[in-house]
């Protein structure tokens, strides 16, 4: 089962770039890329590239992303 963890790892990445590059394919870039590196932003981040991906939702700024908190 430890043997799994590296992989899965990798393949949240694979499916990450895919996302990123589906959303930007559709929208263009509308989000800062350094939101990434911080893990809360990212993965609300990746929950709204695939709201916008699925219609559910518009392009994705930095504001919808960081919310209330402009410290980040």
């Amino acid at each position: 089962m430890t043997d799994e963890n590296p992989q899965d790892g990798g393949a949240s990445e694979t499916v990450l770039i895919m996302l990123v590059q589906q959303y930007a394919a559709k929208f263009g870039i509308t989000f800062s890329s350094s939101l990434m590196n911080n893990p809360v932003h990212k993965q609300k981040l990746t929950q709204l590239m695939a709201q916008a991906l699925s219609g559910q939702r518009g392009a994705v700024t930095d504001s919808d992303v960081m919310g209330d908190d402009p410290f980040d």
